[in-house]
């Protein structure tokens, strides 16, 4: 009913606009794509973690915008198919947890036809039913405010910031998921001194089932929050300084699934910060995150009565640092990238950690943090309980084709890393007890070959292997898995088509 009554609204929009002849129709702002992925991914899962997983998924998204005058424009991201699968899927393909694929997968079919919704031979698909071909992603009407009062955007709207390891509106083509808020924001821009500062009000209702607690989040709301970001030329460097703050997040029935009672955040609070330093030979970006404060009301007393948790203070926080050699020809960037995402202590009926994971939208690799991670954590996630650092290039190896290598090391930040936030705890030996880890994790090595058919179509070939460390080999055991692989490994090819430049 929510997609169905945001679909009501759209259509209602472009109805009335269009008999005007008042509107000028385009697909602009965000990007437009057709993609088609063929994947294929072994030793990644517990439960079959010798066999091959192989399958091919598309995803539709367009952006169209209205135009309606030089002050008002209605803009829309609509997913006519999210990560379709084409076919030869399972139900233990996506499994109660064990799976190694994203579980933004929305597939048509399964094998032959049948229809992968609802529960299968006693397995309980893990796609929704409701969900349909057909999502309104988001719906805003952006204004600019007469007499130089500002800017206001109202409506389901992305959530942007820095790099994007929270808030992260999942604009990337090759990432999955992202975060969207129901909201009214408002937004101005004053000088200041040698620069401008840009304040931003915001008030939001949290739901679709995307919100800062991942997926199956029930419904919160934010009373008021602001942001402020300062932006001065000094020099040859740009210099840009944000912060922002929501002091109060109120969230009911988060983690609520299978019918079962969910937990209820009474007051808790976000901050962030920012420092972007842009020059002509180079970039540095910093973002950190704190998250926590106050209690989460849960029924895991005893008869399930209430037994509340406290909710500690977390962190995590990233820095990306980009050279653009004029000397090397064949080279545009060289990149070093590091993070961490704080984790939490098993030992402690406090939640500390794991409770601010990486976004899954955030792109740090195609397998470790996008696969294997989350599945481990069952928590929807990139970065949770990790720190990571990663080299990366980006070649270009003739007129139509790039090649982009990346080395990336992960390390478990805490080694009783077992969380209330994992759908089942993970645990050694007799089960009593959080699991106790090594803190390496592994080291993934990937190539990303990308070749451009014609302007807007591009097919990328990448291969991903992961060395796992004694950390990955424990969290798998822990899991289940008998005898872990000591090498994951994946090999994707991936078709793009930018509908935006066929488009103009």
């Amino acid at each position: 009913m929510i997609q169905a009554r945001w679909l009501i609204i759209f259509f209602a929009v472009l109805g009335m606009s269009i008999p005007s002849f008042a509107i000028d129709w385009s697909l602009g702002g965000f990007p437009s794509y057709l993609r088609t992925r063929a994947r294929v991914i072994g030793n990644a899962t517990a439960v079959n973690n010798d066999d091959k997983i192989s399958f091919v998924d598309t995803t539709l998204r367009i952006t169209p915008q209205l135009g309606l005058s030089d002050s008002v424009t209605v803009r829309a991201q609509v997913d006519v198919a999210s990560n379709m699968v084409w076919g030869g899927v399972t139900s233990g393909f996506f499994g109660d947890g064990d799976s190694v694929v994203l579980s933004d997968l929305r597939p048509s079919d399964r094998f032959r036809g049948a229809v992968l919704v609802g529960d299968k031979g006693g397995v309980e698909s893990a796609v929704d039913e409701d969900f349909g071909f057909f999502n309104v992603r988001m719906l805003h009407a952006d204004i600019v405010l007469p007499n130089n009062l500002g800017f206001v955007r109202i409506g389901r709207q992305p959530f942007d910031w820095g790099l994007g390891i929270l808030a992260n509106g999942g604009h990337d083509p090759h990432s999955d998921l992202g975060f969207v808020v129901d909201r009214a924001l408002w937004l101005k821009s004053f000088p200041a001194g040698a620069g401008t500062f840009t304040l931003v009000l915001v008030s939001d209702v949290f739901s679709q089932g995307a919100s800062l607690f991942g997926e199956n989040s029930g419904v919160g709301y934010d009373i008021l929050a602001a942001a402020g970001i300062y932006n001065q030329q000094m020099g040859d460097v740009n210099v840009t300084v944000g912060a922002y703050g929501f002091p109060y997040l109120h969230q009911n029935n988060i983690f609520s699934t299978g019918g079962a009672s969910g937990w209820d955040v009474d007051r808790t609070a976000l901050y962030s910060g920012l420092l972007v330093l842009k020059a002509a030979g180079w970039s540095f970006t910093y973002e950190v995150q704190m998250f926590g404060g106050g209690e989460l009301d849960t029924p895991l007393g005893a008869n399930g009565a209430n037994f509340p948790l406290k909710l500690d203070y977390a962190f995590d926080m990233a820095g990306r640092l980009e050279i653009y050699p004029s000397t090397m020809a064949q080279v545009s960037a060289i990149g070093l990238e590091a993070g961490w995402a704080q984790g939490d202590d098993g030992t402690t009926t406090d939640i500390e950690g794991n409770a601010l994971p990486f976004s899954p939208a955030y792109n740090v690799d195609n397998l470790l943090f996008k696969h294997v991670i989350p599945t481990i954590y069952n928590i929807e996630g990139s970065v949770i309980n990790a720190i990571y650092a990663k080299a990366y290039a980006n070649m270009q190896l003739a007129e139509n084709l790039g090649f982009t290598p990346q080395v990336l090391i992960a390390w478990n930040d805490e080694t009783n890393a077992v969380s209330a936030f994992d759908g089942a705890n993970l645990s050694l030996g007799s089960g009593i007890g959080p699991a106790v880890v090594d803190d390496y994790l592994g080291t993934e090595i990937e190539g990303t070959l990308s070749w451009t058919l014609h302007p807007g179509v591009n097919l990328d070939f990448i291969g991903s292997l992961v060395l796992a460390g004694d950390g990955l080999t424990d969290l798998l055991t822990a899991q289940g898995a008998t005898d872990p692989n000591d090498t994951i490994w994946a090999f994707q090819s991936r078709l793009m088509v930018y509908i935006d430049q066929f488009a103009k």
